[in-house]
């Protein structure tokens, strides 16, 4: 839809303990506005009912914000295990 942030990737981390609280989650948005511009959503602590990401960060492109994602998810590796998803049709 245009205009509206389109969802293109998000990951959720598990740690060793409890299987199904997530410890962070990460979006990647790309805005359909014509601007070009790309978001990066990270939730820490995992999600919670209406609150609000911990940090919002855009990029001026695909690649950037896929550098800062990967970081994210290498970074994130040291206390636990991604669930990465793509939706369909990406």
């Amino acid at each position: 839809m245009a205009g509206m942030p389109q969802l293109r990737e998000h990951g959720w981390l598990y740690g060793p303990g409890d299987p199904w609280a997530p410890l962070a989650v990460v979006r990647l948005f790309e805005h359909r506005d014509g601007s070009g511009r790309w978001q990066v959503r990270l939730s820490v602590n995992g999600p919670q009912d209406g609150e609000e990401p911990s940090q919002v960060v855009d990029y001026a492109d695909e690649a950037s914000a896929r550098a800062e994602l990967a970081r994210l998810y290498a970074q994130g590796e040291a206390d636990g295990q991604w669930r990465i998803r793509q939706p369909d049709g990406y």
